[in-house]
This record gives structure tokens, C-alpha cells and sequence, in this order.
């Protein structure tokens, strides 16, 4: 079959919206194959609650319609899909097996590398007005260039996938997409950090009087790819310190990944990683050299 008639039997259009005023977000999929149009709609609460609506029409015109309402942790709470329990219980399933499998796997080596992906530094405007062009982030990131075991990866790849990914669910965040599957990046740790000018009140050393003064105020919050815990890090400093406040910052993030982190990570990361799931280190290395060399011919 051509390439024309792959994309008419199944064509995918992916539509996000936000719905601010109600404090949820739809998500809406319309999949066309063999004749069948399929809708799914899902809507998820800030409570986490999650609505799945999904609209069948055959051919013959025939329209069938199944809900399913799911809480937080993703357990069922009301459906009409006689398939939906199954499935549920299938993926709990495999969500058991794999923790324990993860659970009783040897741990890494106090000196095996850590593979880490580290976001570009979301910053506010009043910071934004006062940096330099390159902002905050380049320095923070020479922070972790030459650490002997966390190996930081390439900016280029981790901004490409940022811009259309959300890493905790591999799901794609672009208006719409040909591809539902979800993607994921080979790390064992995230990290998402954040940056702001804050005003801090004190008493000024010079003239022993109440003043205030501009505070460079960093964030981060750091995700492992093996556990569902999350770790938080602060740090602040005047800002015309600012190198050694991103410094101390990055220190910071090192401590937590290298004594707190580290613990979660198996000896064989690749078979547990969602990216690498299953795969043997030399599979890996295999498939990341070849999605490399693809990526050098696509340019």
C-alpha cells in the first residue's frame, strides 16, 4: 500500500485545549480506519480525576458510546466498556511485575555513570530584563559538564524533545500529531529547574538601616526514572553573585542526584528504562547509535 492510502485509512488528528475557566484539560483524537471513525475524548480535573469518552461510528452508520471515569491513581471508578476492566487489570498487572522486578534488581555501583537530562531553566520576565542574552542556564549547565559520573545529555536532543514531549508521560504536547504512541528519552534522571528576581528585605551593613535588595532565586525539582518520589532544591543570592549562586545551586542538584537518586537506579538501567524497556546495554547502544546516524542523514 502507498503512503497515500496509509494516511487515508488511518489518519490521526490530535486537538488540545484548556478549559481555564472550569480548571480542566480535554484532549480530543479522532482516528479513521477501515471505514470506523473513532473519537476519544478525555478530560481530566485538577483533581486528577480523569473522564474517557469514546464515540465508535461504523460504516453502516451505526454509532456506539463508552465512558470511563478513572481517579488520580488511574483505577476505575465508573465505566460501560466491557473491555475496560480488562485492560485496567492487564496494565496493573504489568505495572506490578515490572516494580518488582525493579525492586529485587541489583543496584548501581557508587562509581557507575547517572544519565541525566537537564531542561532548559523556565525563567521569569523581571529576570529575563536583567540577563544577559545567553540567560542563566549555559552556566548552570557547565556545572555538570565535566563530573566524572553524572552524564549529562546532549542539550540538542533534550531541547527537541522538551518542545513537543512531556517527559513524565512521553506524550506529545504539539496542537496535533500523526503519532499517539508515547516517546521517551534514555535518562535515569530529569531535572526541571527555575529562576526568578525576588526582592529580599534586610538590614544594610553600611548604613545599619532596613533596605532591600535584588535576590537571584533558583528552583529545581528532580524526577527519577525509577521511582514515582520527587526531590526539591532551592538556593538564592544576591544577584550580583549570581555565578556563585548557580554554583552552589548546581552543587546542590549533584548532592541530591548522587546520595538520594542514585539509590533508586537498577545496575542494568537500559532493560528499565521506559525508553529502553527490556533492552540488554548492547541493544541500547545499538538503537541510540542508530537513531543518531538516522538523524545525521535527516540533516
Amino acid at each position: 500500500m502507498n503512503l497515500f492510502g496509509c494516511l487515508t485509512r488511518s489518519f490521526v488528528l490530535l486537538i488540545l485545549s484548556a478549559n481555564l475557566a472550569f480548571g480542566a484539560s480535554t484532549s480530543t483524537s479522532t482516528t479513521v480506519t477501515d471505514g470506523k471513525k473513532v473519537t476519544t475524548k478525555v478530560r481530566t480535573e485538577n483533581d486528577g480525576t480523569t473522564t474517557t469518552t469514546v464515540t465508535i461510528k461504523d460504516k453502516d452508520g451505526s454509532v456506539a458510546v463508552t465512558t470511563t471515569v478513572t481517579d488520580k491513581d488511574g483505577n476505575i471508578v465508573s465505566t460501560d466498556d466491557p473491555q475496560a476492566r480488562a485492560k485496567a487489570a492487564e496494565a496493573a498487572e504489568k505495572k506490578e511485575l515490572y516494580a518488582a522486578a525493579l525492586e529485587s534488581s541489583p543496584k548501581r555501583g557508587p562509581h557507575d555513570p547517572i544519565t541525566l537530562a537537564l531542561f532548559q531553566t523556565v525563567v521569569s520576565d523581571d529576570l529575563r530584563k536583567v540577563a544577559t542574552k545567553q540567560g542563566v542556564f549555559p552556566y548552570l549547565r557547565k556545572e555538570f559538564e565535566n563530573d566524572s559520573v553524572i552524564k549529562i545529555m546532549d542539550q540538542r536532543r533534550v531541547d527537541d524533545y522538551a518542545k513537543d514531549h512531556d517527559f513524565k508521560t512521553g506524550k506529545t504536547t504539539r496542537f496535533s500529531s500523526f503519532d499517539d504512541d508515547p516517546e521517551f528519552l534514555p535518562s535515569d534522571v530529569y531535572v526541571e529547574s527555575f529562576a526568578k528576581i525576588e526582592e529580599k528585605v534586610g538590614i544594610n551593613r553600611a548604613t545599619n538601616k532596613v533596605a532591600s535588595a535584588p535576590f537571584l532565586v533558583y528552583r529545581a525539582v528532580i524526577y527519577s526514572e525509577y521511582s514515582d518520589k520527587t526531590w526539591e532544591v532551592k538556593e538564592e543570592g544576591f544577584v550580583l553573585q549570581n555565578a556563585e549562586v548557580t554554583r552552589s545551586f548546581a552543587a546542590k542538584i549533584s548532592d541530591v542526584v548522587l546520595n538520594q537518586v542514585a539509590a533508586t537506579i537498577p545496575a542494568e538501567p537500559d532493560q528499565f528504562r521506559r525508553a529502553t524497556a527490556g533492552m540488554t546495554k548492547k541493544q541500547a547502544d545499538a538503537a541510540e547509535a542508530l537513531r543518531k546516524l538516522f538523524t545525521k542523514k535527516q540533516k
